[in-house]
């Protein structure tokens, strides 16, 4: 039943996957070539932008190349030198490429935000990355803190412009569109994503310039990737998902489908029949949108879909066996995490069996197993937590930036073991069970809840605060939150209210708790600290 999968990971050869990126074996890289400049004279776009108010636009590989390589010029203009930090806080629109491509021809390295994020999340990321420039766009302006180091690079529009600020569109206009890359080994860092974490402030995740061969598994066995596709990644290149989709797709010299706001079910129908969209590359969350609208509106429309791929939380068996019959297609499930890259899925063209629920096979190149706590390798059927033993071939994760404590706990004998709880059934299948820690996955978003916590606690009624994810069918868990009031106060609707305001004001729209259960006194262990999973049992 898997043997053409268990030829194809006898025979892989991360050799041939560098040859596809035209990368030799041991010498440095140019990032900005393998993903833009060697395709210019492809006849193919290489995005295809869709706006809020419907405005479309079509870039070709060509010019994306000219517009990174002006934009590349003004940051060497500006003093961006190889090696220092450059964020971007910006919605999805065309010049969000053209800012990550100029800033990896640079040799500087990429820290995306995610537009939900609030002033004091942005502010964190900012300091600790030590963001030298910051380039936004005026939808998401003011976002930013009022007070921050970083020079700011600003799309603009017709409003009112905040004094200081650079230009995007006239520092572009006035560049060169020639740039000389700089080379860049491979284990060297391309881009901080920052992950949250369930006992402290967020961690900036140090992805190696290698990230592209680490996720070329996943763009071709498990996407089918071709150069004559359309992908439509939904994910936001401000979190982790989204980026690699978003450059693995050009490194492949396929089309991208980009749209500004976040798809209703009914829109992404439509984007997907009008724009002949062959891949789709997605969440459980709009999988779960579409079988809302019933079998006979989603069959009905009639599309070019080859290929569904998803990675968020695991697919189950209603949503695998809603899209076999309205479309004769079978949504292939994938696993991924900041420290992972995506090394375990579901891959229709190694003809793996799905089974609904579960997270697939370890993709060819990728060594991954159950372990102890002691970093033993446990016996099939067992649970465990998850690990991936990486070296120069599959590098994905280097670091945690400035955080070598965190970085050596998530070692154990040789494999990087993030917390993740799951089991290998007989035939090799992995099975998710759970997180060791707190992390909540909502809506393919990984939160954390100390920052949740943290934001609470700034109410003058709130003594203590906890924070969990409940089981929920659309989102697969939502933000749940325990608190405890001060004397004098009482845990009223309007009260909820207010918090729910607070959240989203500090940190963002999809960090908010959309439950509040107010209690005399939150579970601790003799130290003093919460019990979250007994929270967790009582949701």
């Amino acid at each position: 039943m898997l043997d053409r999968y268990a030829a194809e990971r006898a025979s892989f050869d991360w050799s041939s996957v560098r040859r596809a990126l035209d990368w030799d074996d041991t010498g440095p890289v140019l990032l900005g070539h393998t993903i833009v400049d060697r395709h210019t004279d492809s006849l193919r776009p290489a995005l295809i932008w869709i706006g809020e108010d419907g405005r479309e636009i079509t870039v070709s590989y060509r010019e994306l190349s000219e517009a990174s390589s002006r934009f590349a010029n003004v940051l060497r203009s500006r003093g961006v030198a190889p090696g220092d930090r450059v964020a971007g806080l910006m919605p999805r629109v065309p010049e969000t490429l053209i800012c990550i491509l100029g800033v990896l021809k640079a040799g500087a390295i990429y820290v995306p935000l995610f537009t939900g994020f609030g002033p004091d999340a942005l502010n964190f990321r900012l300091e600790h990355s030590g963001a030298r420039v910051v380039v936004t766009h005026h939808a998401v302006r003011g976002q930013l803190p009022a007070e921050i180091s970083s020079d700011v690079i600003c799309v603009h529009g017709d409003g009112e412009r905040v004094a200081g600020d650079i230009d995007f569109a006239e520092e572009l206009s006035r560049a060169s569109d020639v740039f000389a890359e700089t080379p860049r080994d491979r284990e060297s860092i391309a881009t901080l994503i920052y992950t949250s974490g369930s006992t402290g402030q967020p961690k900036g995740g140090a992805i190696a310039v290698n990230f592209l061969a680490a996720i070329w598994p996943y763009i071709t066995y498990g996407i089918d990737l071709r150069t004559d596709d359309v992908l439509w990644p939904t994910g936001d290149p401000g979190w982790g998902y989204g980026f690699v989709c978003y450059l693995g797709a050009l490194a492949r010299g396929a089309t991208v489908v980009s749209l500004q706001p976040n798809p209703s079910a009914d829109l992404a129908l439509s984007i997907l029949a009008r724009h002949d969209v062959t891949k789709l590359a997605t969440t459980p969350t709009l999988l779960r949108g579409l079988m809302a609208l019933g079998d006979a509106r989603v069959s009905g429309v009639r599309t070019q879909l080859q290929n569904i791929t998803s990675c968020g939380e695991p697919l189950n068996a209603k949503v695998v066996e809603f899209f076999r019959d309205a479309w004769n297609l079978t949504p292939m499930d994938h696993f991924g995490a900041t420290e992972l890259a995506l090394p375990i899925g579901n891959y229709g063209t190694l003809d793996v069996p799905v089974r609904a629920g579960s997270m697939g096979l370890p993709s060819p190149g990728f060594d991954i197993t159950i372990v102890d706590d002691s970093g033993s390798e446990l016996p099939s059927g067992t649970i465990g937590f998850l690990a991936s033993r990486t070296d120069g071939d599959s590098r994905y994760w280097v670091n945690y930036w400035n955080d070598e404590a965190a970085s050596r706990d998530l070692m154990r004998a040789g494999s990087i073991v993030t917390g993740d709880l799951a089991r290998r059934d007989h035939d090799g299948y992995f099975w998710f069970e759970g997180r060791a820690g707190d992390m909540i996955k909502s809506a393919g978003y990984r939160i954390g809840p100390f920052e949740i916590e943290s934001a609470l606690l700034r109410h003058p009624a709130v003594a203590e605060a906890a924070v969990v994810g409940k089981p929920d069918d659309m989102r697969g868990e939502i933000v749940k939150a325990w608190i405890t009031l001060r004397p004098g106060f009482s845990g009223t609707d309007a009260l909820s209210t207010e918090l729910v305001e607070l959240v989203r004001a500090k940190l963002g729209r999809h960090q908010y708790p959309r439950e509040i259960t107010f209690v005399d006194n939150l579970p601790k262990t003799e130290t003093g600290k919460i019990q979250r999973f007994m929270l967790r049992e009582k949701t």
